[in-house]
């Protein structure tokens, strides 16, 4: 790290000149750091490349913090087929010297600058940096796949399947799926073998034995994958899971969900499945409870979407009656202070009037 010049890049925060001290200590240290100004809210900076590298090369370290943050930069990352067309757009803007100044203004000066698009191209800049590293860190982060902590081996599945995303090692992942069929079936922990079977799932394997899984909630993150995504009896697990939801909120610690309920993960893939609408009724009636506590609301408006994809209807379903009756009684989903409740209708074309769903139905 020592010929690295941190004072000619930047962070969400500014010039990058702590994040050398930063990582000159204990990498468990420097957690915060990472995923605050390194990786902030998905978005990746010049800083971050060069944090990337050296998190790679540090694996052993701190291998389920380093096997993390590879998983996220990927993710964060994925260019796909488009990379050389981004490439175009970045090489011909003044990246570098728009940066050199940067880095040189002050606070105020740094925040006039974002008017000028070429910040957007230099922050794209960097995510294409990162990207043409993933290839690197491949072997590395194989080497955790069969590690004996089974945190390890769930972060470094994780890391893999956003890593093999990358057309130059894509090519690798017929070697991995019989190690982590194997691997995914012995998992002892429910927790495990649901973050290995979705990994199964995401890297193209077959997670259908695992449909018959004892555990309820394996049996629902198999059905989750994209194999499945048309195979009827993994539409029924979707379901039987989605009428009692905040029971798939027992997989909060798994890594691939980010911190955030699983059970949005389950209501965003449902909604997604070519199921009749009329089976989403009764999953959208036990979301109502979560309903409106963000926007746009991910426990109830992805069913809204589904039950009244025409908009407010001239001639409503029965599910479409029972649903609106459903919210309308509901005295808690309709504060006049709720902006989450008015962002999610109005981006549904729906009506944010109680009077009017009682109406309906």
């Amino acid at each position: 790290m020592s010929g690295y010049d941190w004072s000619k890049v930047f962070h969400a925060y500014g010039t990058a000149t702590d994040t050398a001290e930063i990582l000159d200590g204990p990498l468990e240290a420097a957690a915060d750091h990472l995923w605050s100004a390194i990786l902030h809210q998905g978005t990746v900076w010049p800083a971050t490349p060069e944090v990337l590298r050296v998190v790679g090369g540090r694996l052993r370290e701190a291998p389920s913090l380093g096997l993390r943050f590879v998983r996220d930069v990927a993710s964060s990352v994925n260019a796909g087929n488009e990379a050389e067309a981004l490439r175009a757009r970045v090489a011909a803007a003044p990246t570098a010297e728009w940066t050199a100044a940067y880095v040189a203004a002050d606070e105020d000066d740094q925040v006039d600058m974002w008017d000028d698009d070429t910040g957007n191209l230099v922050l794209l800049g960097a995510a294409l940096d990162c990207w043409d590293l993933l290839p690197e860190l491949l072997d590395p982060v194989a080497e955790f796949l069969e590690d004996a902590d089974p945190e390890v081996r769930a972060s470094a599945w994780a890391a893999v399947t956003r890593l093999v995303n990358h057309p130059a090692v894509a090519a690798r992942t017929p070697e991995l799926l019989p190690r982590l069929t194997r691997l995914a079936a012995a998992a002892e922990s429910v927790e495990e073998r649901v973050s290995l079977v979705m990994d199964l799932g995401q890297l193209g394997g077959d997670p259908t034995p695992f449909l018959a899984d004892e555990s309820p909630l394996v049996r629902c993150a198999a059905a989750m994958t994209p194999p499945l995504a048309d195979d009827l009896t993994a539409h029924e697990e979707l379901l039987r899971m989605a009428a009692t939801p905040t029971e798939f909120d027992a997989l909060q610690g798994v890594p691939r969900f980010e911190g955030e309920p699983p059970r949005w993960t389950l209501i965003a893939v449902l909604s997604r499945r070519p199921v009749a609408p009329s089976r989403l009724y009764e999953p959208a009636v036990a979301a109502l409870p979560h309903a409106f506590r963000m926007a746009p609301c991910p426990d109830l408006g992805p069913y809204l979407e589904v039950l009244f994809a025409g908009g407010w209807p001239e001639r409503p379903t029965a599910e479409q009656r029972d649903l609106a009756r459903e919210m309308a009684a509901r005295d808690d989903l309709w504060s006049p202070v709720n902006g989450n409740r008015k962002i999610t209708l109005r981006g549904l074309n729906l009506p944010d009037d109680r009077e009017a769903w009682w109406s309906l139905s």
